[in-house]
């Protein structure tokens, strides 16, 4: 997908934006700070909503990655969306806007910094509820809980944050595992909860009844194992966005103040059923119902299975994040310059954990050859130590015995050895050596050593 030009924005340059303390005002916004070698990608994405150009400055104020604290503000946003907000069923059924942001570094590239930084740039009203992973039994207990009176839902919306990706893919490596499948089932807000055979232990979340948001941390070579899973669908799943900022200042610049988000007002629920269905512009329906054609007829990579999905999560974030309940050209528009971002780091990683495996078995691979050298040294050592023992005792109680005739008396595999070991034994002090000659012919002969 290639990225849209400033003209594509609708005004992204002469837009009305917000300040900190709520008042707006009109006119260009101020360029990016520090390094000039990102000044495209903010003209293009960060320049064109208020909100987002407060995001990337506050991230350098805070010395956090652009991309890593959007992706976790936009993953906090979707938290306090109601469970009810909706998706249209442009693909099979209802759509739900719950989300799952990897945030791609090594370790200490920054997800806790953005996690803390995100809930400082936008503060949301009411408290967000935080958890870990730890089964896919337990998210259903994240939501809901038994009584004596039945199943009572305590928890409507919950943002899991999970440190390390390895943590997770460890957990659903368990015998009996079924943490993956369960949060592939959440993404989509399917049904939650299993059909135990004791009615007791049943704890159904029913569709579209809970939100879930989901930050991870992913550390490139250790996220093969999240990739391995593209059969099952999970890594498609993810926003993947960077943890670093290459272009990060010298000096980082002033921090804005606090941007004061709004809910906006949600959709009428429908009458046909209890969801309240975003509006989504008609460009957007449009892609998507081409993308899901192509895909029908047997087209499109098996890692971009839930592209357009993705993306239109990410253009419903990101028009909540603008205070508003439906998607526009802007969002989808922008929505692809995420989704562009996350296709690039997630290739980072497949080439990093590429070049990982390859200098694994380059390293292998050189082991191995020096393990086989020593091994062939130690062998004709040994080799060459055994049949000079057996030279010496072959010419015990003998006189000089030529040297021609010493090598026959050696079986055809030792010959190979026979030079080194009988200079081995004379070095040893085992064998005498003398040079004659007879009849005009010099040779060389042996005998043990006098005692």
């Amino acid at each position: 997908m290639s990225l849209a030009s400033p003209a594509q924005l609708p005004g992204p340059f002469e837009v009305v934006h917000g300040r900190p303390d709520g008042a707006r005002h009109a006119g260009p916004l101020p360029g990016p700070p520090g390094n000039q070698a990102d000044e495209f990608e903010f003209d293009i994405f960060w320049r064109a909503r208020p909100v987002l150009a407060h995001l990337h400055a506050f991230a350098r104020a805070r010395r956090v990655a652009p991309w890593a604290l959007l992706g976790v503000t936009l993953a906090r946003v979707v938290a306090v969306v109601p469970p009810a907000v909706v998706l249209p069923s442009l693909v099979g059924s209802y759509g739900s806007l719950n989300l799952f942001v990897g945030l791609v570094g090594r370790s200490g590239a920054g997800k806790g910094s953005a996690e803390s930084a995100a809930a400082d740039a936008v503060p949301l009203p009411g408290s967000v509820a935080v958890a870990t992973v730890g089964s896919g039994e337990g998210i259903a207990h994240a939501y809901v809980r038994r009584t004596k009176d039945g199943v009572e839902q305590h928890t409507a919306a919950v943002l899991f944050s999970v440190p390390e990706i390895d943590t997770l893919t460890a957990l659903s490596e368990r015998r009996g595992a079924t943490l993956l499948p369960e949060l592939r089932r959440a993404w989509v807000g399917e049904r939650l909860g299993f059909a135990y055979s004791d009615p007791t232990k049943r704890l159904p979340v029913p569709a579209h009844a809970y939100r879930m948001a989901l930050v991870a941390g992913i550390q490139p070579e250790r996220a093969a194992r999240l990739l391995a899973d593209s059969d099952g669908g999970t890594p498609q799943r993810f926003l993947w966005l960077p943890a670093d900022d290459p272009h990060a200042p010298d000096t980082p610049p002033e921090e804005p103040g606090p941007w004061r988000w709004q809910a906006p007002r949600w959709p009428q629920r429908s009458w046909a059923t209890s969801c309240q269905v975003l509006p989504v512009c008609a460009r957007a329906r449009a892609e998507v119902d081409a993308d899901r054609l192509a895909r029908l007829r047997g087209d499109g990579l098996s890692l971009d299975g839930h592209a357009m999905f993705a993306r239109l999560k990410v253009a419903a974030a990101l028009a909540v994040l603008d205070g508003r309940a439906d998607v526009d050209d802007t969002d989808w528009t922008l929505a692809a310059h995420v989704a562009e971002r996350s296709r690039a780091t997630r290739q980072g990683v497949v080439d990093a954990i590429a070049a990982a495996d390859a200098a694994g078995n380059r390293r292998r691979a050189h082991a191995e050859a020096e393990r086989a050298v020593l091994v062939a040294e130690r062998l004709d050592t040994a080799s060459v130590q055994r049949v000079a023992r057996r030279l010496v005792r072959r010419l015990e109680g003998r006189g000089w015995v030529p040297r021609n005739d010493l090598r026959k008396t050696c079986a055809s595999p030792d010959r190979a050895y026979f030079d080194a070991a009988i200079d081995a034994a004379v070095v040893a002090g085992q064998l005498e050596v003398r040079e004659v000659s007879y009849h005009g012919q010099s040779g060389t002969q042996y005998r043990t050593s006098a005692p």
